[in-house]
């Protein structure tokens, strides 16, 4: 048990863990937003 304990909470395998959730994160946003054309919507201020 004393040797799970280092491995999880040994500096670079909490810098992994942080790396993963927060790029989860990111794909989950960039996934929940999509990736939309620029090109694709009206432009707000045509009639300026």
């Amino acid at each position: 048990m004393k040797h799970l304990k280092y491995y999880l909470y040994h500096p670079v395998a909490l810098f992994v863990y942080k790396t993963i959730f927060y790029l989860v994160i990111l794909l989950g946003l960039l996934w929940f937003y999509g990736f939309k054309d620029p090109n694709s919507g009206g432009f707000i201020y045509e009639e300026f």
